[in-house]
């Protein structure tokens, strides 16, 4: 497990998990910092990423912009998941509005993103 400074990365039976911090705001210097943080963590290996969305979350255009391209790399697919409505609102806008280069969803159960995400993850690999 490694703690950043946006959240906290683990990966277990082959998918990375990002439990990010509550109430965050994803500026474009923030997302830049997550996916540094992402990318050290996982040392240049594709995961299947499950991100948890706690509080409320909001993002500026370039953030978004920017994770969808850059900051997908080394990325198989993304399931989000929050329990909020308003945050899977907008991360439901999010993924319909932007161009996306891997498979991505979100869930209100975990469970359901783990199920999403065990077709990509590299178990025999790790």
């Amino acid at each position: 497990m490694f703690e950043g400074k946006y959240g906290k990365y683990c990966i277990v039976d082959g998918i990375l998990f990002v439990d990010y911090k509550e109430d965050l705001i994803f500026t474009l210097k923030v997302a830049k910092r997550i996916v540094q943080e992402r990318m050290g963590f996982q040392h240049n290996k594709e995961y299947p990423v499950c991100c948890k969305l706690s509080g409320r979350i909001d993002s500026q255009s370039e953030a978004r912009h920017y994770l969808a391209q850059e900051g997908a790399l080394f990325i198989k697919a993304l399931a989000f998941h929050a329990t909020s409505p308003v945050t899977i609102r907008l991360t439901e806008f999010y993924i319909q509005t932007l161009n996306h280069q891997i498979p991505i969803r979100v869930f209100k159960d975990r469970n359901q993103a783990i199920q999403f995400l065990k077709p990509y993850s590299q178990r025999s690999i790790n």
